[in-house]
């Protein structure tokens, strides 16, 4: 990759976060979002620090058409226009209410170089010129939209650049000569540096902006699941921020048209303006998450002893020794009497989907169901037996983070009430279910709930940006995420730089510090006087 291509990368990949994560607002109904970003001025001014970069850096592929004319009786030749440094211009991408973007940019300069060589009758030379290019600018308008499958888009609606000053300095000659060419080299640059410009600048945008949005993923799959992002409008615009608004739905993976049965609630609305990007996450995703996994019966559960930490394991057996019970045979003794020497299985099934709440009191998350108790005798071909089933209703509290782009959540509190449905083991006795509920439940299903926690839900960035002095707010519905990124890029080696190889046929005069190098050969073709040094190098190729 060149350093050029790198420079478009860079500019690219930001616009394309800038877009991705945070036009006009459609006036029509629209579904309340269960994603939303915005893009604050703070975080448009990054992208901005961002593309100028990455501008300075394309500017050297700028090229400029050769000249040929004939005045005077004098023919006269400029080639080999190119720039050579670039001085970049003061810029600022602005929102623009209602419309989209306006990326402007002035006051940026340029040292081209250049040759000539000249011929009349007998008489013919040649030189070179330096110019100095000062009071660059442009201004491009970028709209953002969203095509047809909910990605995001993007393309720039006009551009304009124009040209400040252009001081020619010429080397060798003659004085009515350099008169004669350079007002052909100062319309040549007038000419073809603003097209340029925008030509770079548009590119960018309608080009390699719009070509890594489609790369972009609107979903996440994860374990059975599919996390839906795709955009149910165009973004909205204010003179403060931008903001994009997302299905944020979760469907089972195989069938991801079955929707849930039910509406994401409003966001709360905020002028919050101080970092960079605030991201909505609603309720709406952790219950379209719990409306799928309870549709297909994902959440049921079998506890048997592996499944318990080794200290804990002898709970559920029917037989055990010692004063103080430790078993579930000796807690209901009518098991232990019948079923000697066996293990107790529990099953976990969800009667209703779980369903969050988000307030600024916290996070806490309500569901119910039943715990049926079976008992089997290992070694032996007899079937389980019924023992007894409990209806439960869990709330538990969960204390919410951000790491790496991903929402994370643990469990600070878990409450569990059991209520005894149905007993082929006669009555159960309070002591028993809390036993049940400290040494059963707490070992395996507090651990369980809080490892899909820590694997947590995965937000839609790019992998070159990160979050930076992140902060949660809990809201109504809604768990709001202020912070600031930082655009990282995975630089690659510059091949077409440091690593150009040249032809060894068109291989002339080589010196390193004027020192000589002397008779080389590669293949039957000699390279001039090959020497470092002092020492001559008389090298072959075989």
């Amino acid at each position: 990759m060149s350093t050029q291509q790198a420079g478009k990368m860079k500019w690219t990949l930001m616009l394309t976060t800038l877009v991705a994560v945070g036009g006009r607002l459609e006036t029509s109904e629209a579904a309340n979002p269960g994603f939303k970003a915005r893009i604050t001025k703070s975080g448009i001014d990054y992208a901005n620090d961002v593309a100028v970069k990455a501008i300075t850096k394309v500017a050297s592929t700028i090229t400029f058409p050769d000249i040929s004319g004939k005045a005077s009786g004098v023919s006269y030749w400029v080639n080999n226009i190119r720039v050579t440094s670039f001085t970049p211009p003061a810029s600022v991408i602005g929102l623009v209410p209602g419309q989209g973007l306006q990326w402007t940019a002035s006051g940026a300069g340029a040292q081209v170089e250049g040759s000539f060589r000249y011929k009349a009758s007998i008489i013919k030379g040649s030189g070179s010129f330096t110019a100095a290019i000062s009071g660059v600018g442009f201004d491009l308008s970028i709209d953002v939209g969203v095509d047809a499958s909910g990605r995001p888009s993007i393309s720039t609606r006009k551009c304009s650049s124009s040209v400040g000053s252009v001081n020619i300095k010429f080397h060798g000659s003659i004085a009515w000569l350099l008169n004669l060419l350079k007002g052909q080299v100062e319309k040549t640059i007038r000419n073809a540096l603003p097209t340029q410009m925008c030509q770079l600048a548009t590119k960018a945008v309608n080009t390699d902006a719009e070509r890594k949005l489609a790369d972009i993923p609107i979903t996440v799959a994860f374990d059975k699941f599919l996390l839906d992002y795709s955009m149910l409008q165009a973004p909205l615009f204010s003179a403060a921020y931008m903001e994009t608004f997302h299905k944020g739905e979760i469907y089972w993976k195989t069938t991801p048209s079955e929707h849930a049965p039910f509406p994401a609630p409003p966001m709360p609305e905020t002028g919050a303006t101080d970092r960079m990007l605030y991201l909505w996450v609603s309720d709406f995703m952790f219950n379209t998450l719990a409306y799928a996994a309870q549709t297909n019966r994902y959440l049921q559960y079998n506890i048997t002893a592996p499944d318990l930490p080794a200290s804990a394991r002898g709970f559920l057996n029917t037989t055990c020794a010692g004063v103080i019970p430790t078993c579930i045979g000796s807690l209901i003794p009518a098991i232990g009497q019948k079923y000697p020497n066996s293990l107790v299985d529990l099953r976990l099934f969800n009667g209703i989907a779980p369903v969050m709440d988000v307030s600024s009191a916290g996070v806490v998350v309500n569901t119910s169901g039943v715990i049926e108790l079976y008992v089997h005798k290992p070694g032996t071909n007899d079937g389980e037996v019924f023992l007894v089933s409990f209806r439960a209703n869990l709330t538990f509290q969960t204390d919410v983070s951000i790491i790496d782009s991903v929402i994370h959540a643990k469990i600070s509190y878990l409450k569990l009430n059991l209520k005894t449905a149905r007993s082929e083991v006669g009555p159960i006795s309070d002591q028993f279910i809390d036993f049940l509920i400290k040494n059963a439940l707490d070992l395996y299903l507090i651990p369980k709930l809080n490892d899909y926690g820590s694997k947590g839900i995965t937000l839609p960035f790019p992998k070159e940006v990160s979050i930076k002095n992140a902060a949660i707010i809990l809201a109504q519905d809604t768990i709001v995420i202020a912070t600031d990124v930082a655009y990282t890029p995975s630089e690659q080696r510059d091949v077409d730089g440091a690593l150009k190889f040249v032809p060894y046929d068109s291989i002339g005069d080589v010196k390193i510090d004027n020192k000589n190098i002397g008779d080389v050969k590669i293949g039957n073709d000699n390279i001039d006087d090959v020497t470092i040094g002092d020492d001559n190098i008389n090298a072959t190729r075989v």
